[in-house]
């Protein structure tokens, strides 16, 4: 999002230039174990402690660089005679140069590498070898054609994509294994990229995508379901069509839609899928279950309907909190007498464990033994998850254990649910306990793990006044170790900061944030926006709420409204709440996102307002 807008505290909210990560000096033979050690009875959370020379190379060998870099960097700062050997230094270097480079060169990303880079050399200067001898031992990541042509689509690159794109079709045609192929939405994208450009005249571009639509028909390792040429050519127009006007995606769709008959039977099932899940992608959920409802109406003798079509529409459904909507689908399905999968039962788990609807979900779980459908760790974690939600922890123990006994092991969104079951009642010793048997099965924790621990943690703050610090302590902790910092994460650092500490505790959260090159979300500004409210800001809330309304990825949603609307009313700015609830009624009214519902506190603004 680009600031447009004078005043200073918006500017620091809103800017978008991330500075780079400072490696912490490992030149220094005095350098003290970082501060943010843990004692007493969070010890156990000094997650950098554990770390090794093997995570480290294991991580590299997953070219995870972020968490390479994150790794070498805890190991580099201790205060012992170890330096990190000569092997694993070139190791890492060629691993943050393959990342440099997809990125391209002149792009933040890039330069953040490019920082890395140097820190390293520093660091393999002052302890081990000279340059010109450390950097001839460097062997390079090759970076694959399929690679190369992402980087080129992404950085608007015509020429490079259909260079890089002629040269890997040419290659595949003489290896016919499905491996040789290209990924069907890499073909969209490129097709897209194609479309758009205006060097082409009509026999240049027709010729261009005939060859993507050839290359990328049939199925692959990356595609199961079989597209023909012509179809993948008319899918990339409707995606192409939702990029300029929906009202012309919605008419090929249609016309995709009445061809299906048409098709030879044993493809039409693979073309509906697919057709539905590119509707899905592009965020279209209505259209999509129109195009499900036309054919189970019109077309049902002459189009099969996969189950996927089904589970992905639930999916889709639930991710809008539209619950009853992602049940009605699965009565659909049910309703055409196929019998339902592992994939199917785990989508309607998956509702009832958000909705917190225990017993729902034990009938299912029930229903899916009596047809000997074998439940898998995803199974587990939902029924967890639903319990958890409903607060029946000693369900969740009975069904951790239970798949115990199926010898099937747990992982880490298994215990991302007993823990946050365990906040729930707020537990915290139970918390504690979860997290101590993750990582006494070597399962190591992710952000989803971290944010459940911090949240559990937040709502200690009243009877443990030192309780943010602590927090803030935990979730470096985990950065050092390698645990990626995600927007999540540290919106949940923004929001505790800007109730213990204000205004400045956010706005600090919210700079290493950006520091950390992790882009924010839309909870996060909302967060923000709130603070700003709540220190007699409205101003700088306002100045945010514009930047977010203008913005791509950072749209504003209920709770968004809300927080701006609660700001106003702290000033007695009453005017300006009856205009955001009429804007506010204006965009529920032609959403078809998600992004807005009625929650209880604008339903009683409005009901006050008519009264």
């Amino acid at each position: 999002m680009s600031t447009c807008s004078p005043s200073p505290t918006a500017t620091a909210v809103m800017e978008k230039i991330p500075a780079t990560t400072v490696l912490p000096a490992p030149s220094s033979p005095s350098r003290k174990h970082p501060s943010s050690r843990l004692h007493g009875a969070l010890n156990f959370f000094n997650l950098s402690d554990r770390l090794t020379l093997a995570d480290l190379d294991y991580a590299i060998q997953l070219r995870n660089a972020d968490q390479a870099w994150s790794i070498f960097v805890t190991l580099a700062s201790r205060h012992d005679d170890d330096t990190i050997p000569l092997t694993l230094c070139c190791s890492l270097y060629a691993l943050l140069n393959f990342a440099k480079k997809l990125t391209g060169f002149s792009n933040r990303a890039s330069k953040f590498r490019q920082k890395q880079l140097d820190q390293l050399l520093e660091y393999v200067q002052f302890h081990q070898s000279s340059t010109e001898l450390f950097l001839s031992s460097i062997e390079e990541i090759p970076i694959s054609n399929h690679k190369q042509l992402l980087k080129a689509i992404r950085t608007g690159d015509h020429h490079g994509a259909w260079t890089t794109f002629y040269k890997f079709h040419k290659e595949s045609r003489k290896n016919t294994t499905d491996q040789s192929k290209l990924p069907r939405n890499t073909c969209i994208q490129l097709m897209m990229m194609v479309m758009k450009d205006k060097r082409l005249d009509k026999n240049q571009l027709k010729s261009k995508l005939q060859l993507i639509a050839l290359h990328g028909a049939g199925i692959s390792d990356y595609d199961s379901r079989y597209l023909s040429a012509a179809d993948l050519g008319r899918l990339a127009y409707i995606c192409r069509g939702y990029q300029q006007n929906a009202a012309i995606a919605h008419g090929l769709i249609d016309e995709f839609v009445m061809g299906l008959p048409k098709k030879k039977q044993s493809n039409r099932a693979d073309a509906l899928d697919e057709l539905i899940w590119r509707i899905l992608v592009n965020g279209d959920l209505h259209k999509a279950h129109q195009v499900l409802d036309t054919v189970q109406r019109s077309m049902a003798d002459k189009v099969k309907i996969n189950e996927m079509v089904y589970v992905n529409l639930m999916n889709a459904y639930r991710r809008q909190e539209k619950y009853h909507e992602s049940l009605k689908i699965f009565e659909q399905f049910l309703e055409t007498k196929q019998r339902p999968t592992i994939k199917a039962f785990n989508a309607v788990l998956q509702v009832f464990a958000a909705q917190g609807s225990a017993d729902r979900a034990s009938f299912i779980f029930e229903t899916m033994n009596q047809l000997d459908v074998e439940p898998d760790v995803a199974t587990y974690t939902e029924l967890i998850r639903a319990n958890g939600h409903a607060g029946h922890l000693k369900m969740c123990i009975h069904f951790y254990n239970k798949m115990l006994q199926s010898n099937i092991p747990p992982n880490v969104y298994t215990y991302s649910a007993l823990i946050e079951a365990a906040s729930r009642r707020n537990d915290i010793k139970s918390v504690f306990r979860w997290f101590q048997i993750m990582m006494s099965d070597n399962i190591q924790p992710n952000q989803v793990v971290v944010s459940c621990i911090l949240k559990s943690l937040s709502k200690q703050h009243d009877d443990y006044p030192n309780m943010p610090e602590a927090v803030l302590h935990i979730a470096h902790q985990a950065a050092m170790s390698g645990v990626k910092t995600d927007a999540a994460l540290y919106t949940i650092l923004l929001k505790m900061q800007a109730e213990s500490i204000g205004i400045e505790g956010a706005l600090k959260v919210h700079r290493d944030m950006l520091a950390q090159s992790v882009e924010p979300n839309t909870f996060t500004y909302t967060i923000l926006m709130d603070a700003c409210g709540k220190n007699k800001m409205p101003e700088t809330a306002e100045k945010i709420f514009e930047l977010m309304k203008k913005s791509q990825r950072h749209q504003p949603n209920t709770v968004t409204y809300s927080v701006m609307m609660d700001a106003w009313l702290k000033n007695d700015k009453r005017e300006k709440v009856e205009s955001l609830i009429l804007e506010f009624l204006k965009q529920c009214k032609s959403d078809k996102t998600g992004r807005f519902w009625l929650d209880s506190r604008i339903t009683n603004r409005i009901k006050s307002r008519c009264c």
